[in-house]
């Protein structure tokens, strides 16, 4: 709870709180009062603020003599059409795009993609990190992962543009469905790191989700922004 020592103790708990919860699937059970007031040596008061924050965010969903469990927060949805990959829209505005710290691993996917891509737990999946760079500057930290049972092994040479396209083009793979999520975020370690920026960094996350044309869960595409990048696209309310 280094970060913010200028926040009450309760919202900075809960901001480390928020991260945890997010790395959990929809429904799972977290961590009762009692075991977060160990483990942060603060009275039951302050953590049940904290929870409390998280409540209203919908984050989190507590059941007295149950306990406490993930849960989905109840926002507007918004659906965002592109007319185009961003490494064509970054060719289009004339910039130079390249990849960079390319990477294609077989692993075994976590809890968060199995349920994106609706596979049981433990599946491997294919993995593939990169960052685009923008005439010649780290820009946007990529990091997809596509179901192994449908995508048959690809290599670095086949690697020309972004991961759809890939999949659409090279792998003669139709999709029919794309959606987007967008997201305000803090840089991890890995994302600074790829993007020279500092940890805790604000960045914009890019969700991108595709599906067969047989309405199979596909691949799920993370793209991460520095502040200094901006984006064009369409948002059609529901």
């Amino acid at each position: 709870m280094k970060n913010h020592p200028d926040l009450p103790q309760y919202l900075r708990i809960a901001d480390e709180l928020r991260v945890k919860l997010r790395k959990l699937p929809l429904g799972a059970p977290f961590e009762t009062e009692h075991a977060l007031t160990e483990a942060y040596g603060v009275s039951r008061g302050t953590i049940r603020q904290a929870l409390n924050v998280l409540e209203q965010e919908g984050l989190l969903v507590r059941s007295q003599g149950r306990g406490s469990f993930r849960s989905q927060p109840n926002v507007p949805t918004y659906r965002a059409h592109l007319s185009e990959d961003v490494a064509s829209h970054i060719r289009r505005i004339g910039t130079t795009s390249g990849i960079s710290d390319l990477s294609i691993t077989l692993v075994r996917a976590p809890s968060e993609i199995t349920d994106s891509l609706e596979i049981p737990r433990g599946t491997k999946v294919r993995k593939v990190s990169r960052v685009r760079t923008i005439d010649g500057v780290p820009a946007v930290y990529c990091v997809g992962y596509l179901r192994a049972d449908l995508v048959p092994p690809f290599f670095k040479r086949d690697f020309k543009t972004s991961l759809s396209s890939l999949v659409r083009e090279s792998l003669h793979l139709h999709l029919s469905v794309r959606t987007l999520e967008c997201l305000a975020v803090k840089a991890d370690e890995t994302v600074a790191a790829a993007l020279s920026i500092p940890q805790g960094t604000a960045v914009l996350e890019l969700r991108f989700f595709c599906r067969t044309y047989r309405d199979q869960p596909l691949l799920l595409d993370v793209l991460y922004f520095t502040p200094a990048q901006s984006l064009q696209f369409e948002l059609i309310t529901p």
